[in-house]
């Protein structure tokens, strides 16, 4: 890390590779194709741009001047680093101590407290249950049955019939529209909650025929392990709701046993 008067300065990796180069052949010529060679092995790199990336280095430190304090350009050889190595004020060595030791104390307090907002085991919840799942609301589009909530009511369907058999840790449906309306994105949702698993769909409408598609994604990798697709008549979508749940549920759940080692 470069720090100067204190404060942490940025650099892109070739800088910090370039400068790594430099310093380590502090005081001596370093030629440039020896540099290029080092900093870039993979690729040919001109000299124009070895000189570009040497002004932005020493931009970085702050030796823009007339008169170079780090950085000395030999004319047709290459760069040398001139300052010398300097032993560390004891007083800011304690300084940087103290606040590395309160930084670690923080994360330390905020992982336990996330493992008490977030991980603690309940009393409720056996510890041999199956994989944590959460269901994302379904999108829905294609008619006026979706300003009825219909994707809403076929979610807390499904929710039933995926709870009833016992062997899904299924998040409530509430808890995960509040993460949505928040704007979280699903991906961090699923860390903070530690979901295994997430169920997402959508349902279309399209004149007498409703189709609903569901998928499960896996959380850690982002992958998709499973999609179905069911139709059901618009004529009757309170049945039709009833039914597609139970049957998505079921095929979950037969997908989830089938993973069981």
């Amino acid at each position: 890390m470069l720090f100067r008067n204190g404060a942490p300065v940025p650099l892109q990796p070739k800088l910090a590779d370039l400068l790594h180069a430099l310093l380590e052949s502090r005081g001596r010529v370093v030629d440039r194709q020896e540099l290029m060679r080092r900093v870039w092995p993979d690729a040919i790199v001109e000299d124009t741009g070895l000189a570009r990336n040497i002004s932005l280095l020493r931009k970085a430190l702050g030796d823009e001047g007339e008169e170079s304090r780090y950085i000395e350009t030999i004319p047709k050889r290459g760069y040398r680093f001139l300052a010398e190595e300097q032993p560390a004020d004891p007083t800011l060595v304690r300084r940087s101590a103290r606040r590395l030791i309160l930084a670690g104390t923080a994360l330390v307090a905020l992982a336990l407290f996330v493992w008490w907002q977030f991980y603690r085991p309940s009393r409720f919840v056996p510890s041999s249950s199956g994989p944590w799942l959460a269901i994302v609301p379904f999108a829905c589009s294609g008619g006026p049955l979706c300003e009825t909530a219909f994707a809403q009511s076929f979610e807390e369907l499904l929710a039933a019939e995926l709870s009833a058999p016992g062997r899904i840790r299924l998040v409530s449906p509430s808890t995960v529209h509040r993460y949505i309306d928040n704007r979280i994105p699903v991906a961090f949702m699923a860390r903070l909650l530690g979901l295994d698993l997430v169920l997402e769909g959508s349902v279309s409408i399209r004149n007498d025929q409703i189709r609903i598609i569901a998928r499960l994604s896996d959380t850690h990798s982002g992958q998709m392990v499973w999609s179905a697709a069911r139709d059901l008549p618009a004529s009757d979508p309170s049945g039709g709701q009833r039914e597609a749940a139970r049957q998505v549920a079921a095929a979950v759940n037969f997908f989830l046993s089938e993973q069981k080692p």
